[in-house]
């Protein structure tokens, strides 16, 4: 007779067997209840947009990329707003206010403020500070401090005369300079020197203008520009090239 006892080691290990498999079974069939569903998260209100600013027309960009310009070149300028127009024609595009002008580390000062278009000034700022200051300390041996030009605008008719043009200066594109000052106290007339040096900077200095400027009319020229130096940037002609230099 076959002996079919189980040796006790083997029981014990059976009965973990079964009690492991006991155990799976009833965790399998029982699932944890699961916690009830989070409330729906509310955002946070959206902050209102923060105001922009109104995007810059392009006459007002194009104003302040020259004034910008302008003024890292070592001129004082502002923007401003031209006055009404009395006549047709008159109007200046990009108005800007120029104080003075810096030559060699130097400002040289435009006591009258003119009233000029951007595009203008940045042409006038070169020529006095290229041609105006350094002729000035080469021939008359002293540093220019001031140059006296006018209002610059001024709405009228070329000459002041009725039925003619409109003015470079109706439009912002032309100074009159008058005189001169120097750092030894001189102020020297565009009508009137009183030396030969003198004579001799005005000279080049009107020569030089007709470089820079499409129009350049003064003492000798006519009766209007007898005791001033008028400047501007007008075109002329079809081709916006031709100059009057006189």
């Amino acid at each position: 007779m076959t002996d079919l006892s189980i040796p006790p080691a083997l029981l014990r290990a059976l009965a973990v067997i079964a009690l492991v498999g006991a155990a799976s079974a009833t965790a399998m069939a029982y699932e944890p209840p699961l916690p009830p569903p989070r409330p729906q998260e509310v955002a946070p209100p959206a902050k209102p947009a923060e105001a922009q600013p109104a995007p810059e027309t392009p006459k007002a960009e194009a104003t302040s990329t020259c004034l910008v310009q302008l003024i890292a070149d070592g001129a004082s300028a502002e923007a401003a707003t031209a006055p009404p127009a009395s006549a047709q024609g008159c109007g200046i595009s990009a108005p800007v206010r120029l104080s003075s002008i810096t030559a060699a580390g130097e400002a040289v000062s435009l006591p009258d403020r003119p009233l000029i278009a951007c595009e203008f000034a940045a042409v006038l700022a070169d020529y006095v500070r290229l041609i105006v200051a350094p002729l000035g300390q080469a021939m008359l041996h002293a540093r220019i401090t001031a140059i006296d030009t006018g209002p610059g605008y001024d709405c009228r008719s070329q000459d002041r005369t009725a039925g003619a043009k409109i003015s470079a200066h109706a439009k912002g594109l032309a100074v009159d300079f008058i005189a001169v000052a120097i750092a030894d106290k001189r102020r020297i007339l565009v009508e009137r020197q009183t030396g030969p040096e003198e004579t001799a900077y005005f000279r080049a200095m009107r020569t030089a203008a007709c470089g820079w400027f499409t129009t350049v009319l003064g003492p000798g020229s006519d009766a209007f520009h007898a005791n001033n130096l008028h400047l501007d940037i007008e075109p002329h002609g079809s081709s916006g090239s031709y100059r009057i230099c006189q």
